[in-house]
């Protein structure tokens, strides 16, 4: 049974079975978060516009068609800030809810840079890692915890101070 179901499946035109495998998986978005350190461990962080109840956030948003986590994290960062950034690490792989997914990154970046807002974005600040904003999304907030025990970026101190 198994022979002849795969080549079935073989003899059925490409287009279709990506249909089909289309139509019998789960749908879900995929985005990336950032949590970018300056060189004394200050995290960026943004007020953004459409969160109300939570307006504080870090950068982030969804990948393009094609496009790599790592790409849409750092698109994402130019496009809200207009900032450039190094990534150094992934923190984690992480399912928000049962139809977004999320990788979560580390990097550096250069707070000397000149920020560009875009329209979804009021304010950005450097925030030490144990003093985050008030109305900071519950989320982010845990991420930014676990960065302080999470080691060392690449040629760097520890994030921890304690």
């Amino acid at each position: 049974m198994r022979a002849f179901l795969g080549t079935l499946y073989r003899l059925i035109p490409r287009p279709i079975t990506r249909a089909l495998l289309w139509a019998v998986n789960a749908k879900f978005n995929f985005g990336a978060v950032g949590l970018f350190l300056t060189a004394d461990h200050r995290l960026l962080v943004l007020k953004h516009v459409y969160r109300h109840t939570y307006p504080w956030g870090l950068p982030g948003g969804y990948l393009k068609r094609g496009e790599t986590a790592e790409a849409g994290i750092l698109r994402e960062l130019a496009e809200e800030t207009g900032f450039t950034a190094t990534i150094e690490r992934v923190l984690s792989v992480e399912d928000v809810d049962a139809y977004q997914r999320e990788a979560v990154f580390v990097g550096r970046i250069d707070p000397a840079q000149s920020p560009r807002l875009n329209h979804e974005i009021f304010e950005i600040a450097f925030v030490e890692l144990d003093q985050l904003p008030t109305g900071m999304l519950p989320r982010h907030a845990a991420l930014a915890k676990r960065l302080q025990t999470s080691g060392p970026l690449k040629d760097g101190p520890p994030f921890s101070r304690g």
